[in-house]
């Protein structure tokens, strides 16, 4: 008991601030849609939209040079603007707001060119949060690794809070699952009683959130996950193209991997690369999750595809970590999954609240 305690106190303010800015951040797609429904939507048109090409220029013109165009996401759905996006990261400063130098999000109609609104990204609402979510607004070298181990310390705390919590002989009795609204029980039944209900998902966002915090981990549930030591698949190799880049070389590719992959919601394509004279295009089959993808290198001089790497030619391990952010955010398992990944994390953050009561009136007795 003591255990638990100590490490609830110990990590409780930094749990709840995970916790709370992940709840934040659960429905920010939905919630940023809304918000800015009239840059991103546009009247379907019949004519085809302008080249690829021309609305890169159109768009790096209100950006500025010192702006490059970092990609674009083309999505299938007619009534919807196309995302530019600029940004830069300096990886030697210590805070978000130093490292992130740039962030520059476009929306542009791509039936004639028209900008419908420019957003200062490095300081969206959302942006933030989730760069506190990931690392206290620290480089990710640096606050990773703290987000990891208090989530680590959580797992213990909840673990010794099972133990604390499980009957002797096995006797379960109705008061182990069931909040009594009376007297000074309450707050002691809520902090157990939701523990312990909301237990397996909250394992799992912690799982999930250390796949990213420690590399040994991440090492460790591929491992798990295949079956085997065998290493991931080495990504290809991109050869450097000489030559010339083609003209319309954005609006080719774009064509061609959409030829490949007629029904995907989206396909991103990527500034190009002036050291390999390449291009590199995301392509995102499903509009909710991002392991169903692909990611594909295109010859800038010739447009023809030089690699790709699917989540179809994956090894079971590979899938797997693919799959975390959709696990971790719930839209595995689509807008239920979210709603459960909220909830979960409203209890998760409560639990250091309510066991800080629990102490501290026992300590006020005492």
């Amino acid at each position: 008991m003591k255990i638990h305690q100590w490490l609830g106190l110990t990590s409780g303010l930094l749990v709840f601030l995970i916790s709370i800015s992940g709840v934040i951040y659960t429905f920010h797609e939905e919630i940023f849609n809304a918000v800015h429904a009239r840059s991103m939507y546009v009247e379907p048109s019949d004519q085809q939209a302008l080249p690829l090409d021309s609305l890169y220029q159109i768009v790096q013109d209100e950006l500025g040079e010192q702006y490059p165009v970092s990609y674009v996401n083309v999505y299938k759905e007619q009534d919807l603007a196309w995302r530019f996006k600029a940004y830069r990261y300096n990886h030697e400063e210590i805070t978000y707001f130093t490292w992130c130098e740039y962030d520059y999000v476009v929306f542009v109609n791509p039936y004639n060119g028209e900008i419908l609104e420019k957003i200062n990204h490095k300081f969206e609402f959302f942006q933030m949060v989730k760069m506190f979510h990931w690392s206290f607004w620290l480089r990710t070298d640096l606050g990773q690794p703290i987000v990891g181990w208090s989530v680590v310390v959580f797992l213990i705390t909840l673990i010794t809070g099972v133990i604390w919590w499980w009957p002797r002989k096995n006797k379960f009795k109705k008061r182990h699952f069931v909040i009594r609204w009376r007297g000074h029980v309450i707050i002691r039944d809520l902090h157990v009683v939701t523990g312990i209900f909301s237990l397996p998902i909250i394992v799992v966002l912690s799982l999930t959130g250390m796949v990213w915090a420690f590399k040994w981990f991440m090492a460790f549930v591929y491992i798990v996950a295949n079956l085997s030591l065998q290493s991931p698949s080495a990504k290809p190799e991109t050869q450097s193209v000489a030559g010339n880049t083609m003209p319309n070389a954005y609006e080719t590719i774009y064509q061609r991997s959409r030829c490949l992959h007629p029904e995907a919601y989206s396909i991103t394509v990527y500034n190009i690369d002036q050291q390999n004279n390449t291009i590199a295009t995301y392509v995102k089959n499903q509009e909710q999750v991002y392991y169903d993808a692909s990611l594909e290198t295109w010859d800038a001089t010739k447009g023809t595809l030089v690699n790709s790497r699917s989540y179809e030619n994956l090894n079971r391990g590979e899938k797997i970590l693919s799959m975390n952010y959709d696990i971790h955010t719930g839209a595995v398992l689509g807008i239920w999954g979210k709603i459960l990944v909220f909830f979960a994390g409203l209890i998760s953050a409560a639990l250091p609240v309510t066991g800080f009561i629990v102490w501290f009136k026992k300590y006020k007795r005492n």
